[in-house]
Parts: C-alpha cells; sequence; structure tokens
C-alpha cells in the first residue's frame, strides 16, 4: 500500500508540477520534467515485470484448441461423418508452462481406421510429455469415424450471384460463370444425391459498367470436397435508351383460300437498344408482329393481342410495349368458283 501510495503521489506532483512550470520554463525544469518521466516509466516497467514473474509462478487453467488431424486413410476411401477439425482442451499448470503450449498446441494424430477413438486418453498422453500439466477435460471426449468408398462426379454450377444495375443501364447478354461446372468428391452415398452445385451468395449493386469478378464456390460438408474453390462472374453492361417502330401486323398459318385484315393494320413497339446501337437500328424493322390463325378460329370476341417478336439478332434490344394491346380483325372467305 505504501508503494502505491508512493507512485500516486509522484504521478500528481508530476502533472502538477508541469501546470506550474508552463508559466515560467527554463532549460532546467525541462530536464527536471524529463528526468521524471523517465524514472516514472522504469518504475511501471519493473513493478509489471514483479508483477508477472510472481503471477506467472501460480496454477492456472486455460482452454486451448488442438488440432485434430486423421491419418492412415485409405486413397480409395473417404470420412463420412463430421469430424472436428480441433477438440477444445482445458489443462491446468504454472503459468510459465502454459505459455509454451498455448502458443504452439500440439497435434494430436488419429488413426483413421479406428471406428472409435478415446480423445481424452490420447491427449493426455500427448500432453502428458509437458511436465506439470494436467488435463481437466477434453471435448468431444470420443471420436466416432466413419469411412465409405471415395467417388467423384461433375456437375453444373448454379450461381448465386444477386446483381441490380442503375436505371437505363442493362445487360448486353446473361451473366457467364467460368467454370460452369464443378467437381465433387466425397462419399458414394452422399454423391447420389447432388445434382448441382452453389456458389456463395454474392450481392452487388448500382453497377453501370461491364466487369469480372470471383465469386466464391461453397464448400462441402459431410466429406465432401468441391473443385474449384471460385469462379468467374463476367457482366456485360451497357447503357439504353428507348425507340420505337411501327410495325405491321401479319397473320400466321393462314388457310388456302382465307383473309383477314387488322384495325389497326400496324402497332407501334416501344423498345430498349443500347446506345452505339441506337443509330443503327433506325430505319430497319428488327422486328415482327403476328397473330397465329388458329387463335382467331376459337375467338369470339372480335379482338386479338398480337405477338412480337425479335427478327434481326444482330440487335440488342428489349422490347418495353406496344401499342395498342389488341387490335380488331375481320376474317374473309374468299369465293372458290
Amino acid at each position: 500500500m505504501k508503494f502505491l501510495r508512493f507512485i500516486t503521489d509522484r504521478f500528481k506532483n508530476f502533472f502538477t508540477g508541469n501546470a506550474i512550470a508552463r508559466t515560467e520554463e527554463t532549460d532546467s525544469g525541462t530536464f527536471e520534467s524529463r528526468e521524471k518521466v523517465i524514472a516514472f516509466t522504469v518504475a511501471i516497467i519493473i513493478s509489471l515485470s514483479l508483477w508477472f514473474i510472481v503471477n506467472l509462478n501460480r496454477d492456472f487453467n486455460i482452454t486451448i484448441q488442438v488440432p485434430i488431424q486423421l491419418t492412415n486413410l485409405p486413397a480409395e476411401l473417404t470420412v463420412s461423418n463430421e469430424v472436428p477439425a480441433a477438440a477444445s482442451v482445458n489443462i491446468s499448470g504454472e503459468g510459465w508452462k502454459l505459455i509454451s503450449v498455448y502458443s504452439n498446441p500440439p497435434r494430436v494424430l488419429v488413426n483413421a481406421e479406428a471406428q472409435q477413438v478415446n480423445l481424452t486418453d490420447q491427449i493426455r498422453n500427448q500432453v502428458g510429455a509437458f511436465s506439470d500439466l494436467s488435463v481437466l477435460q477434453v471435448e468431444p471426449s470420443q471420436l466416432v469415424i466413419e469411412t465409405e468408398r471415395k467417388a467423384s462426379k461433375r456437375v453444373p454450377l448454379v450461381s448465386r450471384v444477386s446483381v441490380s444495375l442503375r436505371g437505363q443501364f442493362g445487360f448486353i447478354s446473361d451473366p457467364v460463370v467460368t467454370p460452369d461446372s464443378v467437381t465433387v468428391t466425397g462419399p458414394e452415398s452422399a454423391l447420389a444425391e447432388i445434382t448441382e452445385w452453389e456458389t456463395e451468395e454474392l450481392e452487388m449493386s448500382g453497377l453501370n459498367q461491364s466487369i469480372d469478378t470471383q465469386v466464391s464456390i461453397r464448400s462441402g460438408s459431410s466429406g465432401v470436397t468441391v473443385s474449384p474453390s471460385s469462379a468467374n462472374v463476367s457482366l456485360e453492361i451497357a447503357e439504353f435508351t428507348e425507340a420505337e417502330i411501327r410495325v405491321p401486323v401479319r397473320t400466321r398459318n393462314l388457310p388456302s383460300g382465307r383473309a383477314v385484315t387488322y384495325n389497326p393494320s400496324t402497332i407501334t413497339v416501344r423498345f430498349d437498344v443500347p446506345l452505339d446501337q441506337f443509330s443503327l437500328v433506325e430505319g430497319t424493322r428488327p422486328f415482327q408482329a403476328f397473330v397465329d390463325y388458329n387463335d382467331l378460329v376459337g375467338d369470339n370476341s372480335g379482338r386479338v393481342t398480337p405477338e412480337v417478336e425479335l427478327t434481326d439478332t444482330d440487335f440488342i434490344v428489349r422490347i418495353r410495349s406496344f401499342q395498342p394491346p389488341r387490335v380488331s380483325y375481320f376474317r374473309v372467305i374468299q369465293d372458290q368458283n
């Protein structure tokens, strides 16, 4: 207590002395202040060192993670159940000896050919190499190892990448994931139920330019591994603008001796096109509008909805709407005589 009081008093005097010295500071005052700082720092270091020396001679309980490594596993077999990567071990001993174990925990080698392993006994034998250390508890205490014949197969890779674009921007083509399939390896029974594999979820928002990015592939479980561990996602993005064009309505599958007229005879198709293709699409007719004659046969309303399809694949367009959405029609049966 006297030592702590002494340190406290010196600490107060140090800062009080600094407050007074600011008004009439001299070279000798600065020197004395530096001496105080050095003396105080040395005292703290010595105190902490003594505290560590005294306390680390006491006994402590700590919990460490001991890595588990399987050995003697035949190449044609694989582990079909979940085996923890590490065991949680509670040990007791002097602080000095616990420091080395905590900083460099031993690795436990488990024979994969054994169906059941007493992990507590094995770790106690291994930690016994460190004198005066006691193993109090191991979790899990028992380890069950199940093996099965190993198999491999190739399955499609499904993208879990979610993308949102800035307004007026759109995809030039569908996102491309490379590779499009992965190799999964593991127990035959587990692989029989696997028909596809997924990437990890990845969200990207507000994009306004083409990008290539890496996405992690979901890792396996229950002895199943996957290769490769990552994939490349390519996104082709461009700024779009709106355009429109008038398209005549035609009849498809029209029987001989029949004729159909529409009112109106043309519709206006509104669509989005990349800015760099806008001047090229002007003056062309990349769409066609048609009505299947078989739809007219079963119609009693006198109005039908045309179908619009892209006929020129040189352009990247997205149909927004067309007007009018329905047209009237008249069927004409020509005289065969």
